[in-house]
């Protein structure tokens, strides 16, 4: 009796929102609906001039993100899963390691170069990078739905030249091994690679795609502690090729007109449209939506559009579903 009273408490704590009646756009403005899904297991990317989700992954099909800008050798982690990285300094791949005792980073969301999780890992000079072979600690992160670790890796970037880079990761007893290699392609922002099945496709050419909806991890602030923490939160990340946006929080979305773009300072900042168009009401269990928070954006084929978002739910109240509203100038 008392498990099945537990039970019905703690699934009363996480009721979905009230159905509400179907939201209509008034006339010119497009709606549509990015369906992320109440365990926030997929990453949609969007292309603004057609109103379209150009594609559609499972979040956990790759873990580690490799620039192919030219000049840049950054290496990004999957933050949707909230992974993390560790950089243990040892240049002995074959050493059993644990994941006690490590320093923890996290990528920056707003995708600045100099704040990733594995940082500066070799010596570049003109088109090759010379590793410095630290072992990275690789917290694979959660699982979507059930919040389940999804294991530990140790890798080593064996450098980069004649445009391939080098890596060979394994389980931290040195079981399951692998080493490969695999060139940049500028069509691309980055090259995907996944622990379990080496180098996968992911994101769309980087001409073809503006945002991206998707889970990922910022830094927030806790309300009541003031404590700041790295945090999965749910909302959308832009292209960093070409797109760029600015934010009006005070002029109403429909008033906003082509010949006030001049006004505004735009921002190529990764995560500059973010999470905080919305927030969780614990009171009535139910997301409150700042549809007064409209955004400007330049699209990778640099026209211009006006974003806002009036629900993060479907009708029946079922959480996941970002739905927004848009309007080419």
């Amino acid at each position: 009796m008392i498990l099945g009273a537990l039970l019905i408490f703690f699934t009363s704590c996480f009721q979905e929102d009230e159905p509400v009646p179907p939201y209509v756009s008034p006339p010119g403005v497009t709606t549509n609906v990015a369906e992320i899904g109440p365990t926030y297991d997929k990453q949609l990317f969007y292309d603004l001039e057609t109103d379209s989700f150009v594609r559609v992954v499972n979040r956990e099909v790759w873990d580690l993100a490799f620039q192919c800008l030219n000049g840049q050798y950054q290496v990004f982690i999957n933050s949707s899963k909230l992974m993390r990285v560790a950089n243990t300094l040892s240049i002995n791949f074959n050493q059993n390691f644990t994941t006690t005792g490590l320093d923890w980073k996290y990528d920056n969301s707003g995708g600045w170069l100099d704040s990733t999780a594995i940082g500066e890992w070799g010596t570049v000079t003109e088109n090759q990078v010379s590793s410095f072979n630290h072992v990275y600690i690789i917290d694979r992160g959660l699982a979507a739905g059930t919040g389940t670790n999804l294991g530990y890796k140790k890798m080593q970037i064996l450098g980069f030249s004649n445009n391939q880079y080098s890596i060979r990761y394994a389980n931290l007893d040195g079981s399951q091994l692998q080493q490969i290699s695999f060139s940049k392609d500028p069509s691309y922002n980055f090259i995907f690679v996944s622990f379990d099945q080496g180098v996968v496709s992911v994101e769309p050419p980087k001409s073809t795609w503006d945002l991206l909806f998707t889970q990922y991890t910022a830094k927030v602030t806790q309300q009541s502690t003031g404590i700041v923490e790295n945090y999965s939160v749910n909302g959308v990340l832009i292209n960093t090729h070409n797109v760029k946006v600015a934010k009006e929080f005070s002029k109403p979305f429909t008033e906003i007109l082509y010949t006030d773009l001049p006004n505004y300072i735009f921002t190529s900042q990764r995560d500059a449209i973010g999470y905080d168009w919305k927030e969780y009401n614990f009171n009535t269990a139910s997301y409150i939506i700042y549809s007064n928070r409209s955004y400007l954006i330049q699209s990778v084929e640099e026209n211009y559009f006006k974003l806002r978002f009036i629900s993060f739910t479907n009708q029946e109240g079922v959480r996941g579903y970002p739905t927004f509203e848009v309007v080419r100038f």
